[in-house]
């Protein structure tokens, strides 16, 4: 099945067991349709039924069945809730899901240089694990998925273009 994270669990809330979710994305609003998710974390994954769904500005708030406690909430901080593409935050134009760039060919002007094998969350920005081909071609490297270093992305192509292929570097 298609699985994309959709956010993840922080603190609990209220004195009933909810849970706080941190948002993949800047939308929320799907979440008020979720009825089941899977739940994972450290390779551990959970089936879990969605009893209750609130949303407090940007901050969606849920209520797992089983968990009526803050210590019951408390277990599943960090988890992340994994839920089929469908019910993902729908695509606008010219979106993707991050999830859709691993695989995809890393390109600049000066060729092709390898594939991205992983996305890591990171602070700031994403980062593009990038595994290097040719004589680099057990290394992988980190490029943050900013403008300042990726020109263009076509998911379609299987394509990311690289603005500075110096970040590739590995000297």
């Amino acid at each position: 099945m298609d699985e994309l994270i959709i956010g993840v669990i922080g603190r609990p809330h209220g004195v009933h067991g909810a849970v706080r979710v941190t948002s993949s994305s800047d939308e929320v609003d799907h979440f008020r349709a979720l009825s089941r998710v899977t739940l994972e974390r450290d390779g551990r994954r959970r089936d879990a039924v969605v009893t209750g769904v609130a949303v407090h500005g940007r901050t969606p708030i849920l209520s797992l069945e089983g968990v009526s406690s803050p210590e019951e909430a408390r277990q599943y901080t960090g988890w992340s809730i994994r839920v089929p593409r469908s019910q993902a935050a729908p695509l606008g134009q010219d979106e993707y899901y991050l999830a859709d760039l691993i695989g995809c060919s890393v390109d600049s002007d000066e060729g092709h240089h390898g594939r991205i094998v992983a996305i890591i969350d990171a602070p700031q920005a994403p980062l593009l694990e990038v595994a290097l081909s040719g004589d680099q071609r057990a290394r992988t490297v980190f490029v943050p998925f900013m403008h300042v270093y990726v020109r263009t992305v076509d998911i379609a192509a299987g394509r990311v273009e690289l603005e500075t292929p110096w970040i590739l570097s590995t000297e």
